[in-house]
């Protein structure tokens, strides 16, 4: 820890004293960091993104020539003393706080830059000079900002923080005032009270995230190994290491293309071609063909003359690899892929694994993009399928703990996997989203970097929606992924959107048949149990909305459209929805709020496929089935379990409907003498339960009845 003692003259000498020590010396550092390497006191630029736990960040640099000359050394004792010391206790409601993160230094220094400008405009030179009038007239200064509360708030934060680590700065950095602003916070003085944990981010529209997750599963299974097979090919080609090289090795430029184009010519393979110069052959290219790599060789004037009068046909462009996957049965391109475009191609790929992994997992952006190699596992008690990654917030969190061995684990589904599988197979860097993989040489010789988890992601999901809305067309010529009504797509917006489709889509309108019940009593459990249950608020928040949104309609159907219900729990049902109707709302601010109300107002009705659940634990044929196998019994309905003879059962006019639809479906399939025997006599019978529901269902209307001997029949 670096203890100042000196007086104001000897702040520029102690400063110097320190010149050659590393600005990081305190802090737990990133594998691989070259502690040789690290800022030093005296440079004009420090690099903290060294000891910043996420490999994803993009440089972290603070650069002293953007502050004010006559304060900037009274700022770098400041910063340094947040590098060094503890986290002052008067700064956090949190206990158990170490140091300040480097993310919150960062913010720090960004922020007090806004006031050491302020402070130089008005003629203070120094911290010490700081009282509480100029912090009045400071205040006045950041409430006139045209800026947002929360800005509004860090502005004046970060100047609380340095009045918190006066005990560890030399007197003439410490600025002359007891408390700043007579010890009110922050978020009082800019208006911008926080209260509870609510999350803000806007959720992706349905008719967005359903066909993006849709397009994402047909890139990962279908046309992905196409990409890779072609990017593998190519990275060989390049570095000479592919197998049809071997013929090359030791001849000479002549030789070399003099066999290439003899077997070229008895095969019918065509040479590489220029797509700027028609009809002009790619000599770059056909070099990486002769087995001369990384594009550095030149051909000579004799072997080009060779191939331009050699009697073989040149293509349009350099293809590669070829083309077997089908999107709705039809290979996804007539021609193979060409070396021009597999770098988008490769980051087209990437970007789908990235919604796939980020979207079904319900992983921070930031857990997701530090996924390492070999980061599946599977439970061995439970076979469940696991991502075994690091934890992507805490205060605790240093440099040195993403550096262990992965043991944070998510629970997923196997499209996860399959992801993660092709990411492995994709590219051999250590970290599966990369922030750039090799160069591709030739005209894009370049891959942009791309820092996962940033601003950039956004562009790189928007190269992914417009890459597939380009090459694919609906049959009703619409696009095939629609845009966000709201914004553009960004990463930490997958993790609210799957908290409403885990409560508003429980029956598999995630592509490839996935079901959100399997998601929400795996990753919700597996956030619980290791302490982050900020998952959870989300998920309750969306089934409050859901469950009011619900009741309102069912009473609405039931009082306005005269919905009929049939089935054992048609009663349970009506009073369950007329009790509901009596709630005329709540403002709710806090989190705990949002799980008192949903108790109260959850009807505990479940609209499933062509049935509806009035929940009753006690008499639910599902949780004795679960009991029975040896399995927990969940506190709501499973409809996977569900039987005809349960007493929980009821049916709306929408289930009937949805039975109607069915019936012939069901009814031919067991007409069908090419279907299966036993296929046929599971559809001859679920079409006669179907049948016998309709008709109860419709005996049971009130206009049904009928008139006979006087009396109602």
């Amino acid at each position: 820890m670096t203890t100042f003692h000196s007086a104001a003259a000897t702040l520029p000498s102690l400063l110097s004293d320190l010149a050659d020590r590393a600005v990081l010396h305190t802090r737990s550092l990133r594998h691989g960091a070259d502690r040789t390497a690290l800022s030093r006191v005296g440079d004009r630029a420090w690099s903290l993104a060294e000891a910043h736990p996420d490999q994803h960040i993009q440089p972290i640099m603070l650069h002293w020539s953007t502050y004010p000359i006559l304060l900037e050394n009274d700022f770098k004792v400041f910063t340094l003393a947040t590098l060094d010391s503890p986290y002052p206790p008067v700064l956090s409601r949190l206990t158990g706080i170490d140091q300040a993160s480097i993310s919150t230094v960062h913010l720090w220094f960004k922020r007090l830059r806004v006031f050491a400008t302020w402070l130089r405009h008005r003629g203070i030179d120094r911290l010490y000079e700081v009282n509480d009038r100029d912090l009045d007239l400071y205040l006045d200064h950041v409430l006139s900002m045209q800026a947002s509360t929360s800005t509004r708030r860090s502005l004046l934060n970060a100047v609380r923080a340095v009045w918190a680590y006066a005990p560890h700065l030399p007197p003439e950095c410490r600025m002359s005032v007891a408390e700043p602003w007579q010890g009110r916070s922050p978020g009082e003085l800019a208006e911008d009270i926080q209260t509870g944990r609510g999350n803000k981010t806007a959720r992706i529209a349905a008719d967005t995230m359903i066909p993006l997750l849709d397009w994402a599963l047909r890139i990962v299974e279908d046309i992905g190994p196409d990409v890779r097979d072609a990017w593998r090919e190519f990275r060989q080609l390049y570095t000479g290491t592919h197998p049809g090289q071997r013929r090359f090795a030791g001849l000479a430029h002549t030789e070399r293309m003099n066999l290439f184009l003899r077997d070229a010519h008895r095969t019918g393979v065509a040479l590489p071609g220029d797509p700027e110069n028609p009809g002009g052959i790619d000599f770059k290219y056909l070099a990486c063909l002769l087995g001369l790599p990384a594009l550095s060789v030149s051909l000579s004037r004799g072997p080009r003359l060779i191939a331009e009068a050699f009697e073989v046909p040149v293509a349009g462009d350099f293809f590669i690899g070829s083309v077997t996957g089908r999107v709705d049965g039809r290979l996804w391109r007539d021609k193979p892929i060409t070396v021009s475009e597999l770098p988008d191609l490769v980051w087209v790929v990437t970007a789908a694994c990235f919604v796939i992994v980020s979207y079904l997992s319900g992983m921070r952006p930031g857990e997701v993009v530090n996924l390492r190699r070999g980061c599946r596992a599977e439970d061995p008690d439970s076979g469940e399928l696991l991502l075994l990654g690091h934890r992507g917030k805490g205060h605790d969190r240093t440099a040195a703990e993403s550096c262990g061995p992965a043991s944070r684990p998510w629970a997923v589904v196997r499209p996860v996997h399959q992801a993660i599988d092709l990411l492995e197979t994709l590219h051999e860097t250590d970290l599966l989203f990369p922030t750039r993989l090799p160069g591709t040489g030739g005209r894009k010789s370049r891959m942009g970097a791309l820092t996962w988890g940033s601003s950039k992601t956004k562009r790189e999901l928007q190269r992914l929606q417009d890459w597939v809305n380009s090459t694919f067309t609906p049959a009703d010529g619409g696009v095939a992924i629609p845009p966000d009504p709201i914004k553009h797509l960004h990463a930490s917006r997958f993790r609210r959107t799957l908290a409403y489709f885990i409560v508003r889509r429980p029956r598999g309108l995630i592509a490839a048949a996935l079901q959100y019940g399997h998601l929400k009593t795996k990753v919700t459990l597996n956030y619980a149990a290791q302490g982050d249950d900020s998952w959870l608020d989300d998920v309750a928040v969306e089934r409050l909305e859901m469950v009011l949104d619900q009741s309102e309609d069912d009473w609405t159907r039931l009082d306005q459209d005269n919905e009929h219900v049939s089935g054992p729990a048609e009663a349970e049902y009506r009073r369950r929805s007329a009790g509901a109707a009596a709630f005329l709302g709540r403002t709710v601010r806090a989190q705990a709020s949002v799980k008192r109300l949903l108790e109260q107002s959850d009807t505990d009705i479940h609209h499933g496929e062509a049935m509806t659940c009035v929940h009753r634990a006690e008499t639910a044929v599902c949780r004795k089935e679960k009991l029975l196998l040896g399995l927990p019994a969940d506190d709501g309905p499973d409809e996977s379990l569900c039987r005809s003879t349960c007493a929980n059962l009821a049916y709306t006019d929408r289930d009937i409907a949805e039975h109607r639809r069915r019936l012939p479906v069901l009814e031919t399939e067991a007409r069908d003498p090419m279907t299966p025997r036993p296929r046929r006599d599971r559809a001859a019978a679920q079409a006669a339960q179907i049948c016998v529901v309709i008709e109860q269902h419709e005996a049971s209307r009130p206009e049904a009845t009928h008139m006979e001997g006087g009396r109602v029949a």
